[in-house]
């Protein structure tokens, strides 16, 4: 028998529009109402008597899931669609370190370069029978991503990741319902014309992303390059290579306070990147994280910036959005592992990979000996009492898997939000979607 008792939503949030507006928003299932601000009483109300008051607004807020079954528990389906998208096994991301060894040494960069450290031959056949064993282990399997990370990948390439590229090109035969993808995370100054040719050999998507660290001048200054006129133009030319051969790049701008001026001088060196090619071009801009200098005026510099990319016609991935229990970080992910140089496996790499924080290796047979703390890992998110009552905990997930882990015990938000942000993020979410129903009785 269906129950008719009724309640308000756990993850409403009321936020002022100004002196006659405000707007109801349900995060669960990311729609809005706007009203009139002398209505905004009714909604104190219990769901039955706001609908003998006003059976206009009371559909309009079922219709956005802001009144719902008292049965629902909202929670729970919350946590059940977060499992749900992290153990998605439609798709598989290995991530490969080739080495960590780097040609730069930037200032804020995490990891310890490893000098000489490289995949040996060994370690490269295990990987190829993990290559196999995913492949007949996740028969729902619609895209394969091989991702080279590191360190820098494109050093010793041709040791290291022609093999196991050569080897993952065979599969395409006999698998062809999948969509496989080669991408490379790497700072672009060592492509060169033998990388390249080898890189389009295969029908594959391929995929890089690249980092600057300001204009000519304070990029110059983090990678410096051992050949005279420094790094910046060469890795630029190196941007424009990949697009103009059907490469998708994500430019990444790492900027701080100090140096977000300066990153103008990119958006004025790539204004004659050929049209054409610029469909293959994403840029994306990240603020170190080590910086903590003046946050309002770096914000908005920051927002002023992408706006005149924008307004140049190039394509800007949009960081502001919160979207994380939709589209979690991809080490949140089940079909997800990290192969260091050494075979021992990580699942993130955003910190040192190092012994603490590793959580298993691989066999011969290419299987995964995952380590006690996996449990952990894949148990952790949503766990805070914080979380479990956040209104926007629908759209922000709880935060990744491993925030939650460093922050286990805390019983605060874990992505450090107060009550002026959610409503911050809230504000933007609905100038980006516009999916609202306008209450104007």
């Amino acid at each position: 028998m269906e129950n008719n008792l009724l309640k308000y939503s756990k993850y409403n949030s009321i936020i002022s529009l100004g002196d006659k507006l405000s707007v109801l928003y349900n995060s669960k299932e990311d729609k809005s109402l706007i009203f009139r601000k002398e209505k905004e009483h009714l909604f104190s109300l219990l769901p039955e008597k706001l609908k003998n008051l006003d059976l206009g607004i009371f559909e309009n807020l079922k219709n956005i899931g802001a009144i719902v079954s008292e049965d629902r528990d909202e929670l729970q389906e919350v946590i059940q669609k977060s499992k749900e998208i992290d153990n998605a096994d439609d798709s598989y991301r290995l991530i490969i370190n080739p080495t960590m060894n780097c040609n730069f040494k930037c200032w804020y960069c995490y990891e310890s370069h490893i000098e000489n450290s490289k995949l040996s031959n060994p370690t490269i056949q295990k990987i190829c029978n993990l290559i196999d064993n995913i492949l007949l282990s996740n028969k729902n399997l619609k895209t394969f991503d091989l991702s080279f990370f590191g360190g820098e990948p494109l050093m010793y390439y041709s040791s290291t990741s022609v093999p196991l590229i050569d080897y993952y090109r065979t599969k395409y035969l006999t698998h062809k319902d999948i969509d496989f993808t080669i991408s490379f995370t790497s700072n672009g100054y060592l492509l060169n014309d033998k990388i390249l040719g080898h890189l389009l050999k295969g029908n594959e998507s391929k995929h890089f992303q690249i980092t600057l660290d300001g204009g000519r001048e304070e990029h110059n200054k983090v990678r410096v390059a051992k050949r005279k006129g420094g790094s910046y133009d060469k890795i630029l030319s190196a941007v424009k290579t990949l697009i103009e051969n059907d490469i998708e790049v994500i430019l990444r701008v790492n900027y701080t306070s100090e140096t977000l001026a300066s990153t103008y001088e990119i958006l004025n060196d790539i204004s004659g990147f050929p049209e054409e090619s610029r469909k293959n071009l994403k840029i994306s801009y990240h603020r170190v994280w080590q910086d903590n200098g003046n946050n309002l005026k770096t914000e908005q510099t920051s927002k002023q910036i992408i706006s005149d990319f924008k307004k140049a016609n190039f394509a800007v991935s949009d960081n502001e959005l919160l979207d994380n229990l939709n589209n979690p970080c991809y080490a949140d992910k089940k079909n997800e592992a990290v192969i260091n140089y050494n075979g021992d496996v990580f699942k993130c790499t955003a910190r040192d990979f190092s012994e603490t924080n590793k959580y298993g290796e691989i066999l011969e047979d290419g299987s995964i000996n995952w380590n006690e703390k996996i449990e952990t890992w894949e148990n952790i998110k949503i766990q805070s009492k914080a979380c479990q009552n956040c209104r926007i905990l629908p759209i922000c997930g709880g935060g990744c898997h491993q925030i939650n882990l460093e922050a286990k015990g805390m019983d605060i938000c874990q992505m450090g939000f107060d009550n002026e942000k959610k409503d911050e993020i809230i504000l933007n979410r609905i100038s980006h979607i516009f999916d609202f129903v306008n209450e104007q009785q």
